[in-house]
């Protein structure tokens, strides 16, 4: 069986699976590297990949229980006493460590630049990243199961198509509440969340890949029924929790972690290891507006400390720098002009957009805005938070004639 199992894994369909699953998922990663710095957020990137990797592993098992056929190997292993439905498991075990090699490459590959800036959490991305590994088990059984009672050459060319048919129907199913936490990590705003159904989860991919196991090889059909009565049993049972137990906010990410000098910026500590950038852009706004009445004297982001507050959201590099710093400049000066109750109407926006350029120190886009040949200036900045106060529709037009 070792000796079997080594030779389908290098001379078969599991090394080259294994690098496809390498290039695509390090391509996807670096591609969009907003888990830079954040241990949960790169697990919820590879978990949610799984839509493009768990057809990757259904249509390398396709292809592999086709060539077994197109190879005749099932009617010569009818002719020796060795039982039929080993080499189909061993190929069914290959593809599944190749695919966890490969995910696992990619992974090693992204944490290089992870660990330098590593934020602090509470650990349980850890079990939310291993379900990949049952996860593509079970997409390796549903593509050797099609290859093996699909006698059609290009059944190959449906397995991917199939796939992401399952696939993308299953995670829009609303029928059961939490179902689409089995098929990724379902975060909404980044690293702050782990999802602790995890073991839930494995298992149910578990009883999925036996469910295709069993129907591909045993010869009394009926026993299939056992693995599917137990993903029916896994179904229900995760659908009884309800989504707060799926996905929670994880309670070390999100302590709050202030700057020690100058005017205080606050975010949550999944996102520390681009304080000091922020800092860099806003405190000398914060200086700036320093002593204007109604001016805010300080910036916070969401954290445990104060959930209501909006989360700051920014793209960075893959060794997390900002990037783009003038354009996070330009967001930042919007918060911090426009921090008061929105008020609606084409003057706000006009006065808003002044003095938001004014902060930015774009002297003459404030006063190209402004457009009666006035520079703004603290005179200016008090009368508008003053205006926008009570949304004073009348006074924010005066400082715009």
């Amino acid at each position: 069986m070792n000796r079997a199992f080594r030779n389908e894994f290098y001379c078969g369909t599991a090394g080259p699976l294994a690098m496809t699953m390498l290039i695509s998922l390090v391509a996807a990663l670096f591609l969009q590297p907003w888990w830079a710095g954040s241990w949960n957020d790169l697990a919820v990137v590879v978990r949610t990949d799984l839509i493009f990797t768990w057809p990757l592993v259904a249509t390398a098992g396709a292809w592999a229980a086709g060539r077994e056929i197109r190879r005749g190997t099932e009617e010569l292993l009818a002719t020796v006493p060795r039982p039929s439905w080993q080499p189909f498991l061993v190929s069914w075990a290959a593809l599944t460590l190749g695919a966890v090699l490969g995910i696992a490459t990619a992974w090693g590959i992204a944490a290089i630049f992870v660990l330098p800036i590593a934020t602090a959490d509470s650990g349980g991305w850890i079990a939310a990243l291993l379900v990949c590994a049952p996860a593509h088990g079970s997409g390796a059984a549903f593509g050797m199961a099609l290859g093996r009672l699909v006698r059609w050459r290009l059944v190959v060319l449906l397995a991917p198509v199939l796939a992401v048919l399952a696939y993308t129907t299953a995670s829009w199913a609303s029928w059961m509440v939490g179902y689409d936490s089995l098929l990724a990590a379902q975060v909404s705003s980044g690293s702050m969340y782990t999802v602790p159904s995890s073991a839930l989860q494995a298992m149910w991919f578990a009883a999925i890949a036996a469910t295709f196991l069993v129907l591909a090889v045993s010869r009394r059909r009926w026993l299939v029924l056992v693995p599917v009565a137990l993903v029916a049993a896994l179904t229900l049972l995760i659908a009884s929790v309800p989504p707060n137990r799926h996905v929670v906010a994880d309670p070390v990410a999100m302590q709050e972690v202030c700057t020690t000098r100058g005017p205080t910026i606050c975010v949550a500590r999944y996102q520390e290891h681009v304080l000091d950038q922020l800092a860099e852009l806003a405190q000398p706004m914060l200086e700036k507006l320093h002593g204007i009445p109604g001016a805010p004297e300080e910036l916070r982001f969401r954290s445990a400390a104060d959930p209501e507050l909006p989360s700051y959201h920014y793209v960075t590099t893959a060794t997390g720098r900002l990037a783009d710093p003038v354009h996070e400049r330009e967001l930042l000066a919007g918060m911090l002009v426009g921090t008061i109750p929105h008020c609606d109407g084409e003057p706000f926006y006009r006065a808003f957009s002044v003095a938001g350029s004014w902060l930015a120190d774009d002297v003459e886009g404030a006063k190209r805005l402004l457009g009666n040949g006035r520079v703004p200036d603290r005179e200016w900045m008090t009368a508008y938070y003053a205006a926008r106060v009570g949304c004073d529709t009348d006074a924010t037009s005066a400082l715009l004639d």
